[in-house]
């Protein structure tokens, strides 16, 4: 206790003492003066707790005693009446001296020597405490009496120490424990003003026992010294202060908490052929250490110790791992794991053991004898190993076996996640650095839940490699000393060893981690060593590199060239070296930057030669700066400043950092895709064409819920991810004749990736990756056909390359995927918010422990009480709350496990509102004669009734209702079939079952889709009835409006705020065809979709089939464009000519290709002059006219992205012979005569032609410049096109319920010359709309 609060502690209760006693005398009748040395008994009640001997004798108030009036009236008032406060305090004010034993002791001197001797002899009931800070409140006042406003409110508890049997242990009321938590919800966070408004609330409802927000305080720190505070405060090398949370301590509570423990698995599992969690993986399965033991009968057996298995024999494991029991040949969900062993049998003779060169595989249920079983055994190890068994063994104890004493070990996989992200709830950036951390034992549905992503620092001062930096430091520690945790699934302490697993980020981010230049270096590859010059990804060899993977880049290589950068360094012209070796090799440290460029800064000063003075040789400039190398270094090494995960024990840097989906996929290659496709869209007028059709989408069993198409399209370029996702699976569908034939095979292609790479489970690994490497591929193939130089500037395309790889290092891309991070930011920027932003990385972090802290006590876990000094949980109405308070739940993030789930085969009766009270009733039964289901099977049941329902719950949880499209099982052949739902009957005896659906059956075609290589479906006129437990899932089925010409539009009524309006949308009127596609693009409920399909369906074609001659083409115009920049040509940088002389293209120009931006005209600022009158009479001042530079023409074409284009089978393109359109349709054209076009390759039998989507408009409509003698001879470029609409479907004017078509029939030369002007100058592909990186 500090001096301060033990003064005014005492000071407190003598004075009242004092003024009890002198009013109580004043108050008496007249009594002739008492002696001061006269003897009065003390008052037992004054005399403070545990201090019998300390008496006081209030005789009088100083040295001279009270003098009453002899004569006269008296002036004391009576007894029952108020006596004046002033005239107390006049009688005590002038002395603080009190006679004690007939003695004038000073108290004041009294008290400071009891203080200093440690005895401090106080009333008032002190919280035992070893934190003198939890005593200080700097916000109290130091003078007077604190009385409560209402001492019916205030709390009853002083003492927050409660035994842990108290039912509401730790918390001391069952106020304490709400109000705690209630202020720490991690996406409610509560100011201090807040806090005290909502206390202030309840204590106005009469709440009795209420803490106080200062009581609240004390009980968070008394809490905080209980379960541990896990904050600590780093100084990094730089001088950097920022703080950290152990991540010791955070995840032992995870091995503490059963609401993490149980759904652990602390063992690597072999899948077999399918993978579905990271502990499928090969790095935790093969790369890294095994499991260090494994606990058998209550013995525990270390890897790589001598043990004894049930035959008899020996055996020394090398690794733990489960796999299913050999009684099922097939892997399913409900088979049992069986942990194994593999290792090598060993044999003792009398020569020593013999250790077997072939590894075998044992259940460890074998397991009889630990190492320290046999080695208590005297004489059984003392023959030791012969000489050819040292190599694979030793008779010695696992280091672990001394360290852990007994406990059992466990190893810990860490995913750690670094972002730059804003503190700011608003657009205003306040760039911050945060990392956030998951246990990898936890399955993959555990994984993205925000209440097991953990916080574990954050600075807005300190450079991500110090974060870094410390954070190793952290895991090493624990690592070296082993984690001393409680296990609650077996009831015993452990010890865990953590380590990094991989690094989870964006790009840039990682590419930092990995010290790595970045993406705009010339090898920008983090994870090989693709890449070059511009001239050399241009060249032949080059362009076919970034289609395949690249010499792998190591650590070891990378940590050299570093070195390699800082004794460069000591050299001279060390900027241009250090520049050079940056552009070769792609490494460049942020870590160790600074110093490296303070010593080149360095060197070169030294190096300039000053007046006066003669120049330093290049030995003595070498000499300082080496001293000044080792002043900077403050008594390290080198590789103390270095990228610390370069140096990690089990972590491969590049190859550990995965290609993020997010990011790499939806952000980068779906963006620059969107963004050219509305380009398109916008220069040809069919935007709103685009959003009438995204408006009648049919969004039934997609699981979309972002296909807003008013949105999507007036905030075009501002979508993020989720938005992307959603139409890369409904893209194809709407795009089919707006678009050239290469972007829509583009996107066709997208919607397969992203289906692939969203995959949750695999359930063949080798096949599954066969037909993703495929599909990249192919998609890289299209993607040259669209854009030529896309590949060489936007290295998000490679990125792809490495995928495969990462999912069989470490299980399906969305496990590594940074979307639960990305959406974690939100609740670290609320924790930023009630800042004073004095001290951010520690107020933020200190909030953190808080909030887990609470959320590990309230759902039960563990934590080592050191008042009782043993490991305790909370009390069990602690333990009951949140299941009771499923909303208090939810404020803390934990998944609401209390939650019923609908039960597949109910159905949801149909209601009518009743008109006497309004409210909603079921709908009469009704006999089953007059249903759907009766005529369909033909039976008869009378005196059957049912209910009719609206929806049925499918076996995947989904509510499907009548009219959609679903996945069933036939209740006769057991096979899968898609099905319409036409009724649902519902039991009348439980009013819940489904007991029959009826169902219209679809029929698939007997090849897929010519141009979007989609399984098309019919619907037919049977019909079948079955039950509500088999209809498996809802299904994504769109209506085929390419073959079936829908046209027409219709207008609907818009909703706003649940009402309808006066204000219509444009939807597409579907004609009454039969003809349907199925979405396999989509990606909810994928592996049911996969399932249905028949085998001859499932693969859809190559897109490109000739890729050579698609890559040589690109590599032909992207060098004859280099030439004529070079030679100052600009008119044949379009690719496709440009004027009345340019000579005809090779071959049809890519989808995207565009001329040369024109330069733009500068001139020196001049003075201004007098307007001078030109020839023609006109004023010319103020103009700038200047002619073009070479200089300016090449800064415009610097970022210029030149496009290739399609070479190959043509898809949609003209021919002199068309194939018939297919299905026949009578509104469609003649096709037009057009001029010979370029020799083509002919379409394998796979490939037919399609209808002609697009056709051109009449040769005498074509714009001046395409008319005259050369252009009689050729055909206009293909990528003129426009969207097939025929006259008698399109009329010139717009007509109400038509597509309004802005180059329907005829339209004037001046419209058609400007379409077609904006059909050839295309932008520059992803300029608009440059993504993320």
């Amino acid at each position: 206790m500090s001096h301060r609060h033990a003064e005014k502690h005492s000071k407190q209760d003598m004075h009242v003492r004092r003024a009890e006693n002198i009013k109580k005398r004043l108050s008496e009748t007249r009594k002739p003066c008492v002696s001061a040395a006269a003897p009065v008994s003390p008052d037992p009640s004054l005399s403070p707790a545990g201090h019998d001997n300390f008496s006081i004798d209030f005789d009088c108030v100083d040295n001279t005693p009270i003098n009453m009036q002899a004569d006269g009236p008296s002036v004391v008032p009576e007894t029952d009446s108020e006596y004046p406060l002033a005239d107390l305090w006049n009688q005590i004010v002038s002395s603080r001296q009190l006679q004690l034993d007939g003695e004038f002791p000073d108290l004041f001197a009294e008290l400071q020597a009891s203080v200093a001797s440690g005895h401090i002899a106080i009333s008032t009931p002190i919280v035992p405490t070893n934190k003198t800070c939890e005593l200080v409140d700097d916000s109290a006042s130091d003078f007077g009496i604190e009385i409560p406003d209402d001492p019916l409110l205030e709390p009853a508890i002083k003492n927050l120490v409660v035994s842990p049997d108290h039912p509401l242990y730790p918390w001391p009321s069952k106020a304490h424990f709400i109000t705690s938590l209630l202020f720490s919800s991690p996406r409610l966070p509560f100011s201090e003003v807040q806090k005290k408004a909502v206390l202030s609330w309840a204590k106005e409802l009469g709440v009795r026992n209420l803490p106080s927000l200062g009581v609240m305080k004390k009980c968070q720190s008394h809490l905080q010294y209980l379960v541990g505070d896990p904050t600590e405060k780093v100084t990094s090398h730089s001088g950097n202060t920022f703080y950290i949370n152990n991540i010791a301590k955070a995840i032992a509570k995870d091995y503490a908490n059963p609401l993490t423990r149980l759904a652990m698995q602390d063992y690597p599992e072999d899948g077999g052929k399918g993978m579905s969690q990271v502990f499928n993986g090969t790095k935790m399965l093969l790369d890294l250490p095994s499991p260090p033991a494994v606990q058998v009968n209550r013995t525990v057996y270390f890897t790589d110790e001598l043990l004894q298995e049930s035959s008899g024999g020996y055996f020394i494991p090398n690794r733990f791992f489960l796999a299913a029991g050999d009684t099922l040949a097939d892997t399913t969900e409900s088979c049992d794991k069986v942990l194994y062993a593999l290792g090598r049998a060993a044999q003792r003779t009398e020569a020593g053991f013999i250790v077997s060169d072939e590894q075998e595989i044992i259940p460890t249920s074998m397991f009889t004898r630990s190492f320290g079983d046999i080695a208590a055994t005297c004489g059984e190890l003392d023959c030791g190993l012969t000489a050819s068994s040292i190599k694979y063994a030793s008779l010695s104890p696992n280091p672990l076996r001394e360290k852990s004493k007994g406990r059992m070990v466990y190893s810990v996989p860490l995913i750690i996640f670094m972002d730059d992200v804003s503190g700011n709830i608003s657009k205003q950036w306040n760039k911050h650095h945060a990392i956030y951390m998951s246990n990898a034992n936890l399955p993959r549905e555990m994984l993205e839940k925000e209440f097991f992503v953990q916080f574990v620092s954050s600075s807005p001062h300190a450079p991500p490699m110090e974060l870094m930096r410390a954070m190793r430091e952290s895991i090493s520690d624990a690592a070296q000393s082993g984690v001393i945790a409680w296990d609650c699934k077996y009831n015993e302490e452990i010890m865990l060893i953590p380590y990094v697993l991989f690094l989870a980020g964006d790009n840039p981010m990682q590419a930092e981690e990995c010290s790595h230049a970045g993406l705009n270096c010339n090898y920008f590859c983090r994870t090989c060593e693709v890449g070059g010059t511009k001239e050399y990804k241009e060249s032949e060899a080059g362009y076919n590199t970034i289609f395949t993977s690249g010499n792998l880049r190591t650590p070891e290589k990378t940590l050299q060239e570093i070195r390699q950068q800082f004794e460069t360094a000591f050299r001279s012209g060390a900027t241009t070296k250090i520049q050079n070796s940056v552009s070769l090799t792609g490494v460049r440290d942020s870590s160790s930057a600074l110093i490296l460029s303070a010593l080149v800064e360095l060197g070169k000063k030294l190096r300039k030669r000053t007046a006066g003075s003669q120049a330093l040789t290049e030995n003595e400039v070498e000499v300082a700066l080496r001293k000044e190398f080792e002043e900077l270094l403050k008594g390290g090494q080198l590789d103390d400043i270095i990228n610390p995960l370069l140096g990690t024990d089990g972590l491969d840097i590049h190859m550990d950092t995965p290609t993020e989906i997010l990011h790499t996929i939806l952000l980068g290659v779906v963006k620059y895709f969107w963004g050219q496709t509305v380009f398109l869209l916008e220069k040809v007028k069919f935007l709103h064409i685009f959003q009438c059709r995204l408006e009648s989408i049919d969004k039934d069993g997609l699981n979309a819920p972002c296909l807003n198409a008013d949105y999507i399209c007036h905030y075009k370029g501002s979508l993020i991810g989720k938005h992307f996702k959603s139409l890369a699976q409904v893209m194809p569908f709407i795009i089919h004749d707006l678009v050239p034939p290469t972007v829509l095979n583009a996107w066709t292609v997208i919607g397969e990736l992203v289906v692939l790479v969203w995959h949750t489970k695999i359930t063949d690994m080798e096949a599954y990756l066969a037909i993703l490497s495929r599909t990249i591929e192919d998609f890289l193939n299209v993607t040259t056909q669209c854009a030529l130089s896309i590949l060489i500037s936007k290295p998000k395309f490679h990125f792809l390359v490495h995928l495969p790889a990462y999912i069989q290092r470490f299980g399906p891309a969305i496990v590594f995927s940074t979307e639960r991070y990305e959406s974690f930011n939100h609740v670290f920027r609320l924790s930023c918010i009630h800042s004073n932003r004095q001290a951010p990385s520690r107020d933020t972090c200190r909030i953190f422990s808080h909030q887990d802290m609470v959320k590990h006590i309230a759902t039960g876990g563990y934590w080592y009480d050191p008042i009782v000094k043993k490991w305790v949980c909370a009390g069990t109405q602690v333990l009951c709350y949140l299941d009771e308070h499923p909303e208090q739940a939810k404020l803390l993030g934990i998944p609401n496990s209390s939650h019923n789930p609908p039960i597949p085969g109910s159905g949801k009766i149909e209601t009518t509102t009743a008109t006497a009270t309004q409210k909603s009733v079921r709908k009469d039964v009704v006999p089953w004669s007059a249903t759907r289901c009766a005529k369909i099977l033909g039976t008869a049941r009378p005196g059957i009734k049912l209910y009719q329902a609206k929806s049925v719950v499918t076996s995947e949880g989904e509510h499907a209702s009548l009219n959609s499209h679903v996945i069933f099982r036939q209740p006769v052949d057991r096979k899968l079939y898609i099905g319409r739902i036409r009724e649902i009957l519902v039991s009348s005896r439980d009013s819940q079952t489904a007991d029959h659906v009826a169902l219209q059956l679809f029929t698939f075609a007997a090849a897929l889709h010519p141009s979007l290589h989609l399984p098309c479906i019919d619907l037919t006129n049977n019909e079948t009835v079955s039950t509500g437990i088999d209809i498996i899932c809802a299904v994504n089925i769109q209506h085929n409006c390419l073959d079936s010409q829908c046209t027409d539009i219709q207008q609907q009524p818009v909703h706003q705020e649940r009402i309808e309006t006066s204000r219509t949308k444009a939807t597409v009127k579907h004609k009454s065809t039969p003809n349907f596609f199925l979405n396999v693009y989509s990606v909810h409920n994928y592996a049911h979709i996969q399932r249905v399909v028949p085998d001859t369906l499932r693969e859809t074609p190559l897109r490109v089939t000739n890729a050579a001659e698609v890559r040589a083409m690109a590599i032909r115009q992207l060098q004859d464009k280099r030439a004529a920049k070079k030679g100052g040509d600009t008119s044949q940088l379009a690719g496709s000519g440009e004027g009345m002389d340019a000579q005809p293209p090779i071959a049809p120009p890519s989808a995207f290709d565009h001329a040369p931006a024109k330069p733009r005209k500068s001139a020196p600022k001049a003075k201004a002059k007098p307007a001078k009158a030109s020839a023609s009479g006109s004023s010319v001042q103020g103009k700038r006219k200047t002619a073009p530079t070479q200089q300016n023409s090449e800064a415009s074409m610097q970022h210029q992205i030149v496009f290739a284009p399609p070479t190959g089978p043509p898809q949609h393109v003209y021919s002199q012979a068309l194939q018939p359109p297919h299905p026949p349709h009578h509104s469609f054209p003649p096709p037009l005569p057009i001029p010979s076009l370029p020799p083509l390759h002919s379409l394998p039998p796979l490939h037919q032609s399609p209808p002609p989507l697009y056709c051109p408009p009449p040769q005498s409509y074509f714009p001046s410049q395409f008319s005259g003698p050369s252009s009689s001879s050729r055909a206009p470029p293909l990528h003129q096109f426009q969207p097939f609409m025929s006259p008698a479907h399109h009329p010139p004017h717009n007509v109400e319920g038509r597509f309004p078509q802005p180059h329907s029939g005829y339209p004037p030369q001046e419209s058609q010359a400007r379409y077609l002007q904006s059909q050839h100058y295309y932008p520059q592909f992803g300029a608009p709309y440059p993504g993320g990186m």
